[in-house]
């Protein structure tokens, strides 16, 4: 069995700052594209973006396989409960710089759910906003009939009985 040693610790540090770093760029990311989406940004943009999250968050779950391993290895040699409380208590007693890191990886996983959720709000209202301006505009969904042949002819239906009467 690998012992814990301040190689190991070396390695889980720099996995805890390359994540950290990842995950600030992802919330960059999903940041540029909520603006993107907010100021109507062509699709070539909006791709663009797409692709750098894709990226990111590709390199994000590799980091964060490197990070599960090592602190399996150390739960199983220190005999720590494999929680993340239990290891930012371990940490805070015995590397107060990884308990940071820890700490700082929780915060920017916070974060950047606060930004995918705003994300998928701003898109679910605009979806709504379409939805009803199609609505407004389409004759058939207030009266609920056609108005039009299907050869673009009038029907000439009474719609009166069905209008608002103030």
């Amino acid at each position: 069995m690998t012992s814990i040693n301040n190689n190991n610790l070396e390695a889980i540090k720099k996995v805890l700052k390359e994540e950290n770093i990842s995950l600030i760029e992802l919330k960059k990311s999903f940041y540029n594209l909520r603006e993107s989406l907010v100021k109507k940004a062509t699709v070539e943009e909006i791709n663009s973006t797409l692709l750098t999250i894709e990226k990111i968050t590709s390199n994000f779950k590799k980091l964060e396989g490197s990070r599960s391993r090592l602190i399996s290895t150390l739960c199983l040699e220190k005999n720590i409960e494999n929680k993340l409380e239990s290891i930012i208590n371990y940490f805070s007693k015995n590397d107060y710089e990884i308990a940071l890191l820890f700490s700082e990886l929780v915060k920017n996983l916070k974060e950047l759910v606060g930004e995918i959720d705003l994300l998928s709000n701003i898109i679910s209202f605009q979806s709504n906003l379409n939805n009803f301006i199609y609505q407004i505009l389409n004759p058939e969904s207030i009266t609920n009939s056609k108005t039009y042949s299907q050869k673009g002819s009038s029907m000439k239906k009474d719609l009166t009985s069905r209008s608002w009467r103030g």
